[in-house]
């Protein structure tokens, strides 16, 4: 049921029980005022509770809200290891193998910006059997904008193929490493720009150094 559609079910309910007991308009709109938009609290919950699509929601609010808290951010980490590092199996077979969700808790790690998240985004960029969620992963990366950080973008263009699914994963990591923009970027970048990479990534690479902070 549609959050109107709910709201609108506790005004008829209200207003019948007014009606029948004889309480005031004016108290019918005092409970009303008392109704809330869920909160951070909520969709933390959301995640670890929640069926796949609700724990998509619950990423994707958190993702709006970018709250930078040890309680959102470990539950986004729980997100972006669903199916990987959190496994849950049904007569052997994993059930919650959910690329969507491990992609958004991504892009709101990369939100939130807290650098304390970069060893867990290194691991799924390395592991994570999905190139569009390792994509996402290297643009969070890039956004929380550590040079440090560099080493891992770097080591994943290289041992990635040139041609064919890699594609998407390498240029995520060559338009991190320009918006990291340190000058340790500046080799990797070359290399790019002179291996046997598409032309889509090598125009990444070139505008990538030109964000090259000297």
């Amino acid at each position: 049921m549609g959050r109107k559609m709910m709201h609108l079910l506790i005004i008829s309910i209200v207003i019948t029980i007014t009606a029948i007991s004889g309480y005031s308009q004016e108290s019918v709109e005092q409970y009303l005022m008392k109704l809330k938009e869920p909160g951070v609290e909520d969709y933390i919950k959301l995640m670890y509770e929640g069926s796949h699509e609700n724990k998509l929601l619950a990423a994707k609010k958190l993702t709006e809200l970018k709250p930078d808290t040890p309680e959102a951010i470990d539950a986004l980490i729980y997100g972006l290891q669903q199916g990987t590092i959190f496994v849950v199996r049904e007569r052997g077979k994993v059930v919650n193998d959910f690329w969507d969700v491990r992609a958004q808790s991504a892009i709101a790690l990369g939100e939130i910006g807290n650098p304390k998240v970069l060893p867990q985004l290194y691991l799924a960029l390395r592991y994570d059997p999905d190139n569009y969620v390792r994509s996402q992963v290297a643009i969070a990366i890039g956004k929380i904008g550590k040079p440090e950080s560099i080493y891992e973008l770097a080591r994943t263009i290289e041992i990635s193929s040139p041609a064919g699914p890699d594609d998407i994963v390498i240029r995520a990591c060559v338009e991190a490493i320009g918006e990291i923009g340190d000058k340790e970027g500046f080799v990797p970048l070359v290399e790019v720009i002179r291996g046997k990479y598409s032309r889509s990534v090598k125009l990444a690479a070139r505008d990538a150094l030109k964000k090259i902070k000297w």
